[in-house]
């Protein structure tokens, strides 16, 4: 399984080609454990966001390194993410009302990468706690004493967010096991 994953990634990379998925609603996303979350309340509250956020992310996923540069607006209708690094779009995630998802991805990006993980991840990382507990509802419990932010199923730790000393921020997916810092930019 994992050659065929790395010939197709390869095949996708000389190809060249960029690929689009549209979906009515987003996909259940797994946590932990078998939990499953349905994305559509953290769409809804994605969708509310209104302006242009800018960060930088530098991070660390097994023994690899990445960079990127993550474009987020909104004006309460729409909602779109774009991840750059240096010189390529790397995806584009576009949500519409009622829970549309329109995800554009380079040829760089494995086919196996879901767009929703991305927003579940966008969603932990920049809405308020409030916001992200009423979104969650029961299936996750989100603790957060404005420095350190800390996710659960049940008793299973799922993510935490750290304000750091220097402004940036440390975000730590413990189930899928990468961590990466973000600094907005603007």
């Amino acid at each position: 399984m994992r050659l065929f994953v790395i010939f197709g990634f390869l095949a996708a990379f000389l190809c060249g080609c960029q690929s689009v998925v549209v979906r009515d609603a987003p996909q259940p996303v797994r946590v932990a454990n078998g939990v499953q979350i349905d994305p559509a309340p953290l769409v809804e509250a994605l969708l509310a966001r209104t302006g242009t956020v800018v960060q930088a992310v530098n991070g660390n996923w097994k023994e690899n390194a990445f960079a990127a540069e993550v474009v987020m607006k909104g004006d309460g209708q729409t909602f779109t993410a774009v991840f750059l690094a240096p010189q390529m779009r790397l995806a584009t995630i576009t949500l519409t009302r009622p829970h549309g998802i329109r995800y554009e991805r380079a040829a760089q990006i494995p086919r196996l990468f879901e767009p929703e993980y991305a927003l579940v991840d966008l969603a932990f990382v920049n809405l308020d706690a409030s916001t992200l507990r009423r979104a969650l509802g029961p299936t996750l419990r989100v603790d957060d004493d404005g420095s350190v932010r800390r996710i659960f199923a049940s008793e299973t730790p799922v993510a935490d967010l750290a304000a750091n000393p220097d402004g940036t921020r440390t975000f730590r997916n413990l189930v899928h096991g990468y961590t990466y810092t973000l600094k907005t930019v603007q």
